[in-house]
C-alpha cells in the first residue's frame, strides 16, 4: 500500500499529454471578460490550441474545466469558419502526441479535427466532445517570428514523445557541449517532447517569452492557458474559450 501515493502521482503526470492557480472566480464581470473571450470563427498560424488537464497534477496551473487528459498544439494552416468542429477539421496543426505510432509519427502535422481510419492521421484530441473547453490562445507577434516558430516545431519531427522530456534554456553547459559537438542545432534543440513542452519551448526559443506562469518542471497545458501573456485587452484577444 505505501506505493499506492507514488503510482498516482506517476499516472497523473503521464496522463497530462495523454493527452499554482491562475484564475479563481473573478469579483467583477470586467476581470473575467479580460481572461477568457467566448468563440472564434477563424484560427491563425502561430496560435495555439489547447484544452486543459487534470488540475491535480503535481504543479499545474489550475485552470476551470481541468478534468481530463490535457493537450496542446501549433496551429501551421489557419483558416475561417463559422463553426469552430469545421474550423478545427480545415485547419492544420504541429503536436507532440503520447499515441503508440512508429517514431516518424509521434511528431506530426495533422488537420486539427479528423476522424479517420488511418491511425496516423486520425485526431480527435479538441474533437466536439470538448467544445466549451477548448482555448485558443494567440500572441501578438510578428510574421517572421510566427514564421520562425512555426519552422522550429517542423524541424522537431522525428523526434520522439515523452512525457518526462525537459525544458532546455539557454547556457546550460552540458547542452552548449552537445551543439559544439554537433549532436544538437542550437540549444532549443532537443530529442524528446510532449506537447505542451514543444509549444512552450518554441515560443521561448523565438520571442525570449516563457508561457510558463509557475516556473514548474514540467509545463502543462493548463500552464499555457493560465499564462499572462494572454490576457485579453480592449484591442487584442489572446485568450479564446470555445
Amino acid at each position: 500500500m505505501k506505493l499506492l501515493p507514488a503510482a498516482i502521482l506517476i499516472t497523473l503526470t503521464i496522463i497530462s499529454c495523454y493527452t499554482n492557480d491562475y484564475h479563481k472566480e473573478s469579483e467583477t464581470e470586467e476581470v473575467t471578460h479580460l481572461w477568457s473571450h467566448t468563440g472564434i470563427n477563424e484560427l491563425r498560424p502561430g496560435d495555439i490550441i489547447v484544452k486543459p488537464n487534470i488540475n491535480l497534477l503535481p504543479g499545474s496551473s489550475f485552470v476551470e474545466g481541468g478534468w481530463g487528459y490535457g493537450h496542446a498544439a501549433l496551429v501551421t494552416k489557419g483558416a475561417s469558419h463559422a463553426h469552430p468542429d469545421s474550423l478545427l477539421s480545415v485547419s492544420m496543426i504541429f503536436e507532440s502526441h503520447a499515441r503508440p505510432l512508429h517514431r516518424i509519427h509521434q511528431l506530426r502535422e495533422v488537420p486539427g479535427f479528423l476522424l479517420s481510419g488511418d491511425p496516423v492521421l486520425h485526431n480527435d484530441h479538441f474533437g466536439p466532445q470538448y467544445s466549451g473547453n477548448r482555448y485558443r490562445l494567440r500572441l501578438n507577434l510578428t510574421e517572421t517570428q510566427i514564421d520562425s516558430i512555426i519552422a522550429f516545431v517542423r524541424s522537431q519531427k522525428g523526434s520522439y514523445s515523452s512525457w518526462n522530456a525537459m525544458k532546455r534554456f539557454p547556457g546550460i553547459p552540458h547542452i552548449e557541449q552537445l551543439v559544439q559537438e554537433g549532436k544538437r542545432d542550437h540549444w532549443a534543440d532537443n530529442t524528446h517532447w510532449y506537447c505542451s513542452l514543444l509549444v512552450w519551448q518554441a515560443v521561448l526559443y523565438v520571442t525570449g517569452i516563457d508561457l510558463d506562469p509557475n516556473g514548474g518542471y514540467f509545463v502543462y497545458p493548463n500552464d499555457l492557458i493560465a499564462s499572462p501573456y494572454f490576457n485579453n485587452t480592449p484591442e487584442f484577444t489572446g485568450r479564446a474559450r470555445f
